[in-house]
């Protein structure tokens, strides 16, 4: 008889979780969610559905989640994109996830924008703690395994610069990262590195809207069309495993349409942004870095947004960036 009761009393609780678990499911998939997932909708915001979609329930394999200024086409099986956006406001950031079974995952939304972006001169820091007394730092889940192959589109080069310049700013940009290279006696404990691989025809897999496409499992990186006021994307692909996922391809674009940009930062620079910069901060997420707060951190090369044009302070790391790299690897 005790066991009887033992046993309906476990029954009765199992039902209450049950039900409160599936009352917080149902609040989430409301009739709203169901509206957004409905057929014939290609792209669907980010904020109308819930941080866990059933796919049984809201089917959106190949459709595009868009996030504020961000937006990823959902990956298949397996996989996950992280999608981020440098714009003058901060950085805008999303994570499509889509582990094995029914489910897919949603991260990073929200606006991550941060206030209006200086103008900057030659060498010019944002004001807040230094770079090498500044440790903060944002690592975030996934990393790169090994090494990462890569290509640089020269044929989408502005005019204005040199094939060869704009190549060897992104190798520097991405030595800075893999290497670990700081100002602050952080040495380099990163055994994961970048491979140029040469030049590609391949386009840097991304819309002109930004917007992170299905994974051609190619790292490019070229110049391109982006929506105004956004000087690069990234889009990074990454296996789902066991531990930390693993980095697969990563694509960068840089901004041509709306930004004038140079390699080689002088006292006579006007309202450029310099190529190592942008991509030492880019190359930061290809390695699994987060943003940091501007507000907070504006030195550090993760901070949110850039120092501004004309300057290479952020072509360096800082001391929260380069110990966030070896605590990582």
């Amino acid at each position: 008889m005790r066991r009887l009761s033992t046993f309906v009393a476990a029954s009765v609780l199992a039902v209450i979780a049950v039900g409160i678990f599936a009352g917080s499911l149902f609040a989430q998939t409301s009739q709203g969610v169901y509206a957004a997932c409905g057929p014939g909708q290609r792209e669907i915001q980010a904020s109308d559905l819930p941080e866990v979609v059933d796919q049984d329930r809201c089917p959106v394999g190949g459709r595009e989640i868009v996030d504020g200024g961000v937006s990823a086409v959902v990956p298949g099986p397996g996989e996950s994109v992280f999608a981020e956006a440098m714009s003058q406001r901060g950085d805008e950031t999303l994570e499509v996830s889509n582990p094995a079974g029914d489910m897919l995952i949603l991260g990073e939304v929200g606006s991550e924008a941060g206030a209006q972006e200086g103008s900057g001169t030659y060498t010019t820091q944002s004001s807040g703690p230094g770079a090498c007394s500044d440790t903060y730092r944002n690592p975030w889940e996934p990393r790169l395994y090994h090494y990462l192959r890569y290509y640089f589109n020269r044929r989408s080069t502005p005019s204005y610069l040199s094939d060869l310049g704009v190549a060897r700013a992104i190798k520097k940009a991405g030595n800075n990262v893999s290497r670990v290279r700081d100002s602050c006696g952080v040495p380099d404990r990163v055994p994961a590195v970048l491979k140029y691989r040469g030049v590609t025809r391949t386009s840097v897999n991304m819309d002109a809207g930004g917007t992170c496409r299905a994974n051609d499992h190619k790292s490019v990186v070229g110049f391109g069309d982006l929506p105004v006021g956004y000087t690069g994307n990234t889009c990074i692909w990454s296996w789902i495993q066991d531990g930390p996922n693993r980095i697969n391809s990563a694509d960068v674009r840089l901004n041509e349409d709306d930004y004038r940009w140079t390699t080689r930062v002088t006292s006579s620079c006007r309202g450029r942004r310099d190529v190592e910069s942008t991509m030492t901060h880019e190359r930061g997420h290809t390695f699994g870095l987060g943003d940091v707060p501007e507000s907070s951190h504006p030195n550090l090369t993760m901070s949110s947004r850039s120092n501004g044009s004309c300057q290479i302070s952020e072509r360096s790391l800082g001391k929260g960036d380069a110990i966030g790299l070896n605590e990582k690897y």
